[in-house]
């Protein structure tokens, strides 16, 4: 009976190690699809302290009218969380040519590599393609007059993003070490960075 009690112990201690790693695999599972999820939409309000303009509207990246400089606060569901977070809008359109410039959170103006940047309207793709996933394509919507205004945002790839993930593939390549993602065929960190156009230069408010 000792030899059995033995491995019976053995046993018992393996299936609690596997159980715990299952359902620690199971939370990291979750927290992706859940941040997947935050990720689809940009819904929510702006604010900023000083008195900024932006109306935007594009369909689906292929073309887009208005312009945009702001800076401040987002409360909502979007910017890749739920709550209030910092927030960062430049952007210009002239119908098949646009180019846009988003901030989230913990980002620098004056550092490319923690904005999503990228051109649209059928003109802009042609010119420029490199591009993060997380806007391409996009139904971009900011509205601000004064400190205070509206965004409503689409992620097309991200809804994608989020319904594949339920099967583990990750097509926005933004589930483990690289939050601003990078394409399937791409190595973590790839860049995706068009050429700016002249933002970084001008202050928030300023056209």
């Amino acid at each position: 009976m000792k030899p059995f009690g033995a491995w019976w112990r053995v046993s018992v201690g393996l299936g609690l190690v596997v159980a715990v790693a299952s359902l620690a695999g199971c939370g990291t599972y979750l927290k992706r699809r859940g941040r997947d999820a935050v990720q689809m939409v940009d819904i929510g309000l702006t604010r900023t302290e000083k008195p900024s303009n932006a109306f935007f509207l594009c369909g689906v990246s292929l073309v887009g009218f208005g312009g945009g400089n702001i800076e401040g606060t987002f409360s909502g569901i979007g910017g890749n969380q739920v709550g209030t977070t910092k927030c960062y809008y430049r952007s210009r359109g002239y119908g098949l040519w646009t180019y846009e410039e988003i901030g989230w959170g913990d980002y620098d103006v004056a550092k490319q590599e923690t904005l999503y940047s990228y051109y649209g309207g059928i003109a802009g793709w042609i010119e420029h393609l490199p591009r993060r996933p997380a806007y391409g394509p996009a139904c971009n919507h900011f509205i601000h007059f004064g400190r205070h205004g509206v965004v409503f945002n689409v992620r097309y790839l991200e809804v994608l993003d989020f319904l594949l993930g339920w099967t583990t593939l990750d097509l926005a390549g933004d589930d483990r070490d690289d939050p601003m993602g990078h394409w399937p065929w791409q190595a973590t960190g790839a860049r995706n960075m068009p050429p700016r156009a002249g933002f970084v230069t001008r202050a928030a408010g300023q056209p």
